[in-house]
């Protein structure tokens, strides 16, 4: 399992996953599923190196196959408010592709976003979710999160709030960023996910 940045090659396969993941959410909520992929906002974040994936050994010789892939973000204050001045990692749009699914990618993203977060200063790890899912609700607590509050948007058309948001609760997540000591002259320094 490998930790990478995705670039713009990935993109078919990626708006193949969103469909194949808004089908599922749809089959399990009427109201609570994507509206679509955001191709800007997603060639945005691949330039930033906001956009990562997860790639697994096939076997083959040109290399692995996407098991995964998610954003992050390093703001979200139309979420957040006030609490967004926490330095913090905010997690977003986690999709399993379906070949791979139960297989703890979500347990491994809040690893990874550890390191993450702890190398760039950071003190929380955070994401939202819809607050009546109780089944999703209950595995990001078995992740070591804490529900810390809900967040409502009403069903204005406000900009920049996403359509699935509109008149439903969030339920807020975070976790705490575990601060390690630095090291020491014959420890070597920390490696960041995926890099080497």
């Amino acid at each position: 399992m490998t930790f990478l940045p995705t670039t713009e090659e990935d993109l078919a396969l990626i708006a193949g996953l969103y469909q194949e993941a808004i089908a599922f959410q749809r089959s399990r909520s009427a109201t609570h599923y994507w509206r679509g992929m955001d191709r800007d906002l997603l060639i945005r974040e691949i330039g930033q190196q906001l956009h990562w994936k997860i790639v697994e050994d096939s076997g083959r010789a040109e290399g692995g196959e996407i098991a995964c892939f998610f954003s992050i973000a390093l703001q979200d204050p139309l979420v957040w408010d006030h609490r967004d001045a926490d330095p913090s990692v905010y997690l977003h749009r986690i999709v399993t592709n379906p070949l791979f699914r139960g297989k703890g990618y979500v347990k491994h993203i809040m690893d990874w976003a550890e390191g993450y977060g702890r190398d760039h200063g950071k003190e929380y790890i955070r994401l939202d979710t819809a607050a009546d899912n109780p089944k999703l609700n209950a595995y990001y607590r078995e992740c070591g999160f804490t529900c810390c509050g809900e967040k409502r948007f009403s069903e204005d058309l406000i900009p920049g709030i996403p359509e699935h948001y509109r008149g439903n609760a969030l339920s807020l997540f975070e976790r705490r960023i575990t601060v390690i000591p630095g090291p020491s002259p014959s420890t070597p320094a920390h490696i960041p996910p995926g890099g080497s």
